[in-house]
């Protein structure tokens, strides 16, 4: 930038001298030593003005270079007040890349196209909520962000329980209420083996697909096909019933065990 700004005033001072020397033919001597005096001086003044810009750029320079190192010394302290580091908080920051991409990414689809990916609303939801437990979080720059996620979240969630039928499970001695016998009502799937679409839609509140509790609210995913994950859950699920067959016959598939 100096250096250009240097050119620039050579070559204007060039061409001003150039005018001076092409009119010289007309001016008496007088006339010609006055002139060259006052380019002499326009020259001065504009190294001057040069230096000057010179000093408030260096000046400058090292004032944002002050800044930036006060700056990235009050980030070190603020990361060691919740007990981390610059090297943590990388990693955290790009951590939060993927949530942010998958938020993006489900917020474009149809509502239908949404309720069939509905399990990774869930899974993205509890990997937001597994990132505020990092103490980071508190960082405003980290706190910012996982508010802009929280609100996208909230905003899947609220699309999705317009679209999903809410059933509330009754008990097992008066409704016989596992999700096996839930799925197979005619006003839910009409189909037993669809269960593991009620566990998968609801694995916010369903660990164990053998165990749910009276009064819990489940969706009901619309739709009577499963999605790959739902059939991928379900395969893992009576894999596991068959390890355990012989120790215990199985049940009907997610019917509760009797005591």
């Amino acid at each position: 930038m100096k250096l250009r700004n240097a050119l620039v005033m050579i070559v204007a001072v060039v061409l001003t001298l150039s005018v001076g020397v092409a009119t010289a033919q007309e001016m008496t001597k007088e006339q010609w030593q006055q002139e060259m005096n006052t380019l002499t001086q326009t020259r001065n003044d504009l190294q001057a003005k040069l230096k000057a810009l010179d000093a408030s750029i260096s000046s400058l320079t090292s004032e944002s270079n002050k800044l930036d190192g006060d700056y990235q010394s009050s980030l070190d302290a603020l990361y060691a007040l919740v007990g981390s580091d610059r090297e943590k908080a990388d990693a955290y920051r790009s951590e939060l890349d993927a949530p942010e991409a998958k938020a993006a990414d489900l917020m474009r689809l149809s509502d239908a196209d949404l309720m069939a990916r509905s399990s990774e609303v869930t899974d993205l939801d509890s990997k937001v909520k597994e990132l505020w437990g990092n103490k980071l979080s508190l960082i405003p720059e980290f706190w910012d962000r996982l508010t802009a996620l929280d609100t996208k979240v909230k905003s899947l969630k609220e699309t999705l329980t317009k679209q999903v039928k809410v059933y509330t499970v009754g008990t097992w001695s008066k409704d016989r209420d596992c999700l096996w016998n839930i799925s197979k009502k005619p006003d839910i799937y009409d189909n037993a083996w669809l269960w593991p679409r009620i566990w998968q839609g609801n694995r916010d509140q369903i660990k164990d697909p053998d165990i749910i509790h009276t009064g819990q609210m489940l969706k009901i995913p619309q739709g009577k096909e499963m999605n790959d994950a739902e059939k991928a859950a379900a395969k893992k699920y009576y894999h596991k019933v068959a390890a355990r067959a012989a120790a215990a016959p199985a049940a009907n598939p997610a019917e509760p065990a009797k005591k």
